[in-house]
């Protein structure tokens, strides 16, 4: 379990990582266009597109992230409210949310494979590239977003 334990920890710590790193590409990105602007040189035509494929990449891997923390939104009123009264009630009805969790996010992983495959004959109008590559997002994100609500759930299910 400790072995699990440190591989989650470990992805989780990746996940923020490339997630912070397309973050700070962003900001460096939107700086550098209006700096650009406002000069002789122009803005690069592909600036804006790989800013916009940053911002994509970035929110669906801090998605993964929220499902680890169990801070993605979810509706979570009941099992807290009778988590004090009845603890093994409020820990079957979270234990419940994970394991929705893990569905909804296999779903979008599925669906988003459709979707890489339908895109992959596809080019970008400014970085050229196939847009399977910013598709792509979608069933990481969720991919790593299942593993991780799996995470979760094993977690739940044994004891500390």
């Amino acid at each position: 379990m400790k072995a699990l334990a440190s591989l989650v920890g470990a992805l989780d710590r990746g996940l923020r990582i490339v997630a912070a790193l397309c973050l700070a590409g962003l900001f460096l990105l939107m700086l550098a266009q209006v700096a650009l602007r406002y000069t002789a040189l122009g803005v690069p035509a592909f600036a804006e597109e790989l800013a916009r494929y940053a911002m994509v990449w970035m929110a669906l891997l801090a998605t993964a992230v929220a499902v680890r923390e169990g801070s993605h939104i979810r509706v979570d009123f009941v099992p807290l409210a009778l988590g004090s009264a009845a603890p093994v009630l409020g820990r079957a009805l979270e234990a419940l949310l994970d394991a929705l969790t893990l569905g909804i996010c296999l779903v979008i992983f599925w669906q988003g494979l459709d979707i890489v495959s339908f895109a992959a004959g596809q080019r970008s109008d400014g970085l050229r590239i196939p847009m399977s590559w910013p598709y792509g997002a979608m069933p990481v994100a969720f991919g790593l977003a299942a593993i991780l609500a799996l995470a979760r759930l094993f977690e739940r299910r044994t004891p500390a």
